[in-house]
């Protein structure tokens, strides 16, 4: 059984990366890392036994601010991987989701998907935009999309 790294912001980014363990993914080991506590707390994570909370609120903070955000998002991702030490790593929009591949991608080089969101429907994200060079992969959930994201872009359909 492999251990899963879901990583996602709270609101509909979660409820996609949720539907992803409703799925198939929920016959792994997997585990959260999510922004937003206060909506994460409200909802019931049924299966999920481990959550860690990610501190990212960059859209809110001055530039000083988004960069003491980054730094310590990253130095909790290295703390996260090292102790979970995932196979896997599948993240569903929303800034959290650079420093989580950032991370990987420099310091574990574990396989990593993005999901690109349900709402993107005519172009990508910002952040589908930034991580599509760090993910192994990417899936979009329209087909017009896959001319943005190239060769690491598959399209299987809706997943929510």
């Amino acid at each position: 059984m492999a251990k899963v790294c879901l990583v996602s912001s709270a609101g509909g980014h979660l409820s996609e990366v949720l539907s992803a363990v409703e799925g198939g993914l929920g016959k792994h080991d997997f585990f959260l890392c999510v922004t937003g506590f206060e909506t994460v707390r409200q909802v019931e994570l049924e299966g999920v036994s481990r959550v860690y909370l990610a501190p990212v609120y960059w859209r809110y903070q001055m530039p000083f601010g988004v960069i003491l955000s980054l730094l310590a998002s990253l130095w909790m991702f290295v703390r996260v991987f090292r102790r979970e030490r995932p196979d896997f790593l599948v993240t569903v929009g929303a800034e959290i989701a650079i420093p989580a591949l950032l991370v990987n991608r420099l310091f574990f080089r574990r396989p990593s998907l993005y999901i690109e969101s349900l709402a993107c429907v005519e172009k990508p994200s910002l952040t589908g935009r930034i991580v599509a060079h760090l993910a192994s992969r990417a899936f979009v959930q329209w087909p017009r999309l896959l001319d943005f994201y190239g060769s690491k872009a598959e399209y299987h359909g809706r997943l929510v």
